[in-house]
């Protein structure tokens, strides 16, 4: 497992340098997936500004980070009036990646869940021991070169 790097340093990648972190972890499994994970934007200083504001528009406000019931179940938390509020289902998948068609949790969402929501896909990796690499893609042709990197921590 890869020994834990400093968000520091994971701010001074480039978003083509988290693929090549990305296929050198281990994948966890879905059972292990369970908890509140807490949310860390990452990547170059760019992405961090727009996400969170991008976010919004896309019907997360306040995004916070994801709870993962251990069955494959789970759900988007933001924090509202000072409390984590659910908002958007998920489920987490083992399954081959897109990234680089190794084994990987893909989190996806419900067809039924606002656009682009059906599309995107974040898949996890295992960064530490406490922290997940997440990558973010809009599941279209050309759009799924674009990984957005971020991490969940287990809180």
């Amino acid at each position: 497992m890869e020994s834990s790097i400093s968000i520091t340093r994971l701010n001074q990648m480039s978003l083509s340098a988290y693929r090549l972190l990305f296929t050198s972890l281990t994948t966890p499994t879905v059972s292990v997936l369970s908890g509140t994970y807490r949310a860390t934007i990452i990547g170059p200083g760019w992405l961090r500004r727009s996400a969170m504001p991008g976010l919004r528009l896309l019907g997360m406000p306040g995004w916070w980070g994801k709870r993962f019931d251990g069955a494959g179940g789970g759900v988007n938390l933001i924090m509202r009036d000072g409390r984590l509020q659910p908002i958007i289902p998920i489920r987490a998948e083992a399954r081959a990646s897109t990234i680089d068609g190794l084994p990987a949790i893909a989190v996806v969402y419900p067809p039924t869940t606002r656009l682009p929501w059906p599309y995107v896909v974040d898949e996890l990796r295992q960064l530490d021991d406490k922290r997940l690499l997440g990558l973010t893609y809009v599941n279209r042709k050309a759009l799924r070169r674009v990984l957005l990197p971020f991490l969940l921590e287990v809180s």
